[in-house]
């Protein structure tokens, strides 16, 4: 369950053995005034990595001859520290003799900077143009970044080689117990996202294993009811394989904790009245994770009309009827009317937030898909593709200002702007206008139209699929096509012929709609075997009812957490320190009319 490190913490480098974080595990060891270094080093093994890094620049300033040793271990403090800009300009300004006389060192830094700079091509590159180093720190470094980068450009055979070969320059048990740990959670994630973990002929054994581990993994994270037996049968398969020792005993606890429901659990939801569709579809999606599980262990289930009875007396009755866990209600007048009624007593997984104001009882959850968290899913995602200002076309109503205000706020939270924003009605089909005032379309007498040069991205709120599907093309039309355009869910439904002419989108989803992991496809070729009369809008609430049923047994042993997620049908699920489950989700851009991982 945990997310897969990016940096470890200083003062363990050298035990984890991930990153180039402090002198202990650094790249070069220069002759330098003792007490100066010894100050720049003992900022390093406190996380002061910014003031590290300026120490290492002073002393690089001096002029010595180990002028450029301190340009690269600044560089690397400012990567520890996480300015990337500050990083650059300390490899820039180590002397180009540094490529012949610290090929090694410099290359090391130069591709950290570039992993760190979502460049792993570019890492990749900088490695080659060295040899494997023989010091066991500079090595093992060498492979991790190796490994990382080719896991990064969706080469997980070569990354699981390289991992497996950092072992022979890991020392200590802990180091090696991490390495292992990273290298199963990006097998894991490269699974989750549909890449081939297919083992050429002749493999390796061990890489085989490693990489036939990625299937079983995915099943413990999307569908862990499945899981032991896959567990299983793979150990049967690989039985002294190194997983084996210390990843699996630690995936097998996951699968224990994930499994263990309450004897009764209460599912309260509108089955009747006007949510009665969108009630009945969670219903479906609950009760369809309820039957993967072996009968001989599932608990007890009553459901509960909260449409058909004042919310509190379904409330109370569930609790008085034996419930040991509460999944519902669903609308948010419920939930609001519920949370009162909760006072820490029976665990509850509302299926609705709270308003921001309002302050959960002990023991009670929410759990939402809400389009405010995709719009700033998108802004984050936006900024992080180096689009910092923007424009947005946006549905007129209520739904679509929550998720552009969304959107503008963590825009700007991000170091983003947006320049202009234009409505249009719901069930329009000419956007013509829209995106002429957005974009300052202007037409050339004899010459293609020009549009503003201000905007690095266009974010379209359409509302449904099928408004997005005129709006993408009308862009390309009005010759702001070579402006990338992002999107929220509400844009994509399957289709296998319309949606070519959203080519070129960039959106979120969660892996129920874009996944081709196959745990992820069984599940969604059984509900959709069972219920076949579902619409794209309802498949997101079978795969929500789903994740409400996984989730119950992670909430009651209080294993959820901001550091620790699970990845469900609906997304990468956290708990936050306010009760609510966050998600993580997908992003796809569409191409040739079928939604491609990104």
């Amino acid at each position: 369950m945990a997310p897969i490190p990016r940096r470890p913490r200083p003062a363990l480098c050298v035990a984890l053995g991930f990153a180039l974080t402090l002198t202990a595990c650094s790249l070069m060891k220069p002759e330098a005034p003792a007490g100066q270094q010894q100050r720049a080093q003992q900022l390093a093994i406190e996380g002061k990595h910014a003031d590290a890094a300026r120490a290492y620049a002073e002393l690089a300033a001096q002029g010595t001859p180990e002028r450029d040793n301190y340009e690269l271990l600044s560089a690397e403090q400012w990567v520890a520290a996480g300015d990337l800009a500050a990083a650059k300009q300390a490899l820039a300004a180590a002397s180009p003799e540094a490529r012949s006389k610290l090929a090694e060192s410099r290359a090391l830094v130069a591709a950290e900077i570039a992993l760190a700079d979502n460049n792993p091509a570019q890492a990749i590159r900088e490695l080659d143009s060295i040899s494997v180093p023989t010091a066991a720190e500079l090595a093992q470094n060498y492979w991790w970044i190796r490994g990382k980068g080719a896991f990064l450009t969706g080469h997980p055979v070569e990354g699981t080689r390289a991992f497996v070969e950092r072992e022979r320059w890991l020392t200590d048990p802990a180091s090696l117990r991490a390495s292992r740990q990273e290298l199963f959670e990006r097998i894991r994630s490269a699974a989750e996202h549909g890449v081939s973990l297919t083992p050429p002929p002749k493999t390796d054994a061990i890489v085989a294993g490693w990489l036939q581990l990625g299937t079983v993994a995915v099943e413990m994270q999307r569908n862990p009811l499945h899981a032991s037996a896959d567990l299983a049968n793979w150990r049967r398969l690989y039985p002294d394989h190194p997983a084996s020792e210390s990843v699996l005993a630690l995936a097998q606890s996951e699968i224990a904790v994930a499994t263990q429901y309450p004897d009764q659990i209460a599912l309260l939801l509108p089955l009747t009245g006007g949510a009665q569709s969108v009630g009945v579809a969670v219903r479906d999606g609950f009760i369809a994770a309820y039957l993967e599980q072996d009968p001989a262990t599932r608990p007890h289930l009553k459901i509960y009309d909260a449409a058909a009875e004042p919310i509190g007396s379904a409330y109370e009755r569930a609790i008085a009827e034996g419930a040991g866990f509460i999944v519902g209600p669903l609308t948010k007048e419920h939930v609001a009317a519920i949370a009162p009624l909760a006072a820490g007593r029976t665990p509850i997984l509302a299926l609705n937030f709270l308003s921001d104001s309002a302050k959960a009882p002990q023991n009670f959850y929410q759990f939402a898909l809400l389009p405010e968290d995709e719009a700033r899913i998108v802004a984050r995602r936006v900024v992080a593709d180096g689009n910092r200002n923007g424009v947005a076309i946006v549905v007129e109503g209520e739904r679509g200002n929550r998720i552009a205000a969304a959107f503008a706020d963590e825009l700007a939270r991000q170091g983003g702007s947006l320049l202009d924003s234009q409505r249009f009605a719901a069930g329009q089909n000419d956007f013509s206008d829209v995106i002429r005032q957005v974009m300052q379309v202007h037409p050339v007498k004899g010459e293609p139209s020009t549009h503003r040069s201000d905007a690095s991205f266009i974010f379209v709120v359409a509302g449904t699929a099928a408004a997005a599907r005129l709006i993408v093309p009308q862009l390309k039309f009005q010759y702001a096509g070579d402006v990338p355009v992002y999107s929220t869910s509400d844009s994509f439904e399957p289709n296998s012929t319309a949606n070519s002419d959203l080519d070129g989108m960039f959106f979120p989803d969660m892996p129920w709609m874009i996944s081709a992991d196959p745990a992820t496809g069984q599940i969604r070729d059984s509900i959709r075997y069972a219920w076949p009369a579902g619409t794209a809008r309802l498949d997101r609430l079978y795969a929500y009812g789903f994740d409400a049923y996984r989730l119950v047994p992670v909430l009651k042993a209080k294993s959820l957490s901001e550091a620790s997620a699970i990845s469900g049908l609906t997304g990468k699920l956290r708990l936050d320190a306010s009760g609510r489950i966050r998600r993580e989700l997908d992003w796809a851009q569409i191409k040739n009319g079928q939604p491609v991982e990104l």
